[in-house]
């Protein structure tokens, strides 16, 4: 029997677990669906609960890709425009830069990219200084991408550097800050066009090709750079043994690349950092063929959970962390094959799917959830 005494201790438990949903909420974009089929903004609950689809895309401006951002007050991000899938040779748009404000308002595209100065983002923001900075995947001088800033307030658009075949090509992700420089990937171009790592200066100027991917060790990647124990870490989409890619590490001045493990099938997210080991998913493959959540420590790959379609198939964006376990989605599986979203403990165990995607919340996600504090 439950006395009154034993609610008061069992509120007194749950209190801060039920302030922490409250207070902050996921965040998050998906592809497609939605009103019009261009995708939609939603959020919810810390612990799962209350989905709430917040903005319908529409129009040439459609499709986000890439991530939310938390910058000066407001959430930011950008959609790849065109028909939403990177190899489209249509040219209906070529993407946009939008804001909006933390309790869902006062959504606004701020810069529509026009090929020249970009196209095709498919990477996250990230906030420096008194700028946002990013990268596109094609679009530019050369059709191989840019570098770019833009003010938080929406204005002062500026194209950092053009990126063209020696100096790497075609960037998937987005920026790290390290050492007082933007490091990154880029997908192709460099001295085997299986793409380079690179550095800038904090002001834009000052671009360095750092190293050369190349098929044997890996190559082609689309993940971005973490920063773990000294080094850079990262995964490749092609090369290493199976020709699937693999995980490496690289000191942060550029030598001692080291290859640490060979996929059977590309990872298409970035690395992420929890409990002091690595963790990432693979796309496809694993028990049933439908990915797998792994870790990386120095004991070496370990598969902690397994998709099974049902729970969602082919993952490729990010892990996160919040409320003391790891959230992520996948593009397809699930009850309508539109996605999940899922939780996992970090210990690997607990999976738990909390949101199978449909026409009406939007489907088909590629980014990353993440955490932000609910506007007073």
């Amino acid at each position: 029997m439950i006395t009154p005494k034993k609610l008061v201790l069992i509120f007194f438990l749950l209190t801060p677990f039920m302030l922490h949903a409250r207070q902050s909420r996921l965040w998050g974009v998906t592809s497609v669906d939605g009103e019009n089929g261009y995708g939609t903004i939603f959020n919810l609950e810390t612990d799962g609960l209350g989905f709430t689809k917040v903005h319908d895309f529409s129009g040439e401006h459609g499709y986000p890709f890439a991530s939310l951002t938390l910058s000066h007050g407001k959430l930011w991000g950008m959609t790849m425009g065109r028909t939403g899938t990177p190899t489209s040779r249509s040219q209906a748009g070529h993407g946009a830069i939008f804001s909006l404000e933390t309790d869902g308002s006062g959504f606004q595209n701020v810069h529509a990219f026009n090929d020249s100065d970009g196209s095709m983002p498919l990477g996250e923001l990230i906030a420096h200084g008194n700028r946002l900075w990013g990268m596109t995947y094609q679009g530019g001088k050369y059709n191989q991408g840019v570098i770019f800033s833009i003010m938080p307030d929406g204005t002062g658009f500026r194209k950092e550097h053009d990126f063209d075949k020696s100096s790497g090509s075609m960037p998937r992700n987005s920026l790290l800050v390290h050492n007082n420089k933007f490091w990154g990937t880029t997908s192709h171009g460099g001295l085997n066009d299986m793409g380079v790592i690179f550095s800038l200066n904090l002001d834009g100027s000052g671009f360095s090709k750092i190293y050369d991917f190349e098929r044997t060790q890996g190559g082609e990647p689309e993940s971005g750079l973490t920063l773990h124990q000294g080094k850079f870490w990262g995964m490749t989409a092609r090369g290493g043994k199976h020709n699937e890619g693999s995980l490496f590490s690289i000191n942060t001045d550029g030598s001692g690349f080291t290859k640490h493990h060979d996929f059977v099938y590309p990872t298409l997210g970035d690395l992420i950092v929890s409990n002091d080991k690595l963790w990432g998913m693979m796309s496809l493959r694993g028990d049933h063929n439908a990915g797998v959540i792994f870790t990386m420590d120095a004991a070496g790959y370990k598969a902690v959970h397994h998709f099974d379609k049902p729970n969602g198939r082919f993952p490729e964006g990010n892990l996160m962390e919040s409320n003391g376990l790891l959230w992520g989605m996948t593009r397809f599986g699930g009850a309508n094959n539109t996605g999940v979203l899922f939780s996992i403990g970090k210990d690997g165990s607990g999976f738990r799917k909390v949101l199978d995607f449909d026409k009406f919340t939007g489907g088909t996600p590629y980014g990353t959830l993440i955490e932000v504090p609910v506007s007073n």
